[in-house]
């Protein structure tokens, strides 16, 4: 009889101890899992982008502007991957990043770079996150252009005798101090160099100051039909 009941305490003490086991590793399983799939929920991921546009906002009427970045690093942060490269593709994303300067005056001002239409779950951080752009007043005059080769883009014992452009005059939209500074609106031809013979071709226009150094301005066009007609000097 004893052995009998010593038997079935045994077979009780199996199931129970196994049962404990089993409970065990299920616990145990389920930790880990519940572990797991937070640790999924937490990760972030990072996108770091450059040359996204800054949108400016300002009086295009009245002011003109000049002297600023007119782009911007982005570094975008999220859980949500696929969020994340939706907004990192120039063609799909919704965010833009904007410098409002409809409340400052003239001068050279910085304004703080502003975030707008990011999703919920992202955030960006900016470098730089201002930009100091020169503001002034908006004024246009009609200026005559010239046909200019300088000197270094001639061969040796050559001289240009004629140059002609297609374009007499243009356009010139800046601010009151930079239009003050403008000597001359000339027609460059910036593609030839070491120039012995006759030329015709496309020539780029800007407006420079006295030292010849390119201002900030807008131009009616910007390009003109050059010809250079170039004669070898006289050998001693």
């Amino acid at each position: 009889m004893n052995k009998k009941f010593r038997t079935v305490g045994h077979l009780t003490l199996s199931i129970f101890l196994a049962l404990l086991l089993f409970f065990y590793a299920t616990t145990t399983n389920y930790k880990n899992s519940e572990s797991s799939a937070s640790n999924n929920e937490s990760e972030t991921y990072v996108h770091t982008l450059s040359g996204v546009p800054i949108d400016i906002e300002y009086d295009t009427n009245k002011y003109f502007i000049s002297g600023f970045s007119s782009t911007v690093a982005v570094e975008l942060r999220g859980s949500n991957r696929v969020l994340l490269q939706r907004e990192s593709d120039e063609s799909t994303r919704t965010f833009q990043v904007i410098a409002d300067l409809r409340e400052l005056t003239d001068g050279t001002q910085t304004v703080t770079l502003q975030l707008a239409n990011l999703p919920a779950g992202v955030s960006a951080t900016l470098a730089p996150d201002a930009i100091t752009v020169k503001i002034g007043k908006k004024v246009s005059q009609s200026l005559a252009v010239e046909g200019v080769i300088y000197s270094n883009q001639l061969a040796s014992g050559y001289s240009v005798s004629k140059v002609t452009v297609d374009v007499s005059s243009v356009k010139v939209t800046t601010d009151e101090e930079t239009m003050a500074k403008i000597d001359h609106v000339e027609a460059v031809a910036v593609d030839i160099s070491n120039l012995d013979s006759n030329y015709s071709g496309t020539a780029k226009l800007q407006a420079v100051d006295s030292d010849g150094n390119a201002l900030p301005v807008v131009l009616s066009e910007t390009e003109a039909n050059i010809q250079v007609v170039v004669t070898q000097k006289n050998k001693e």
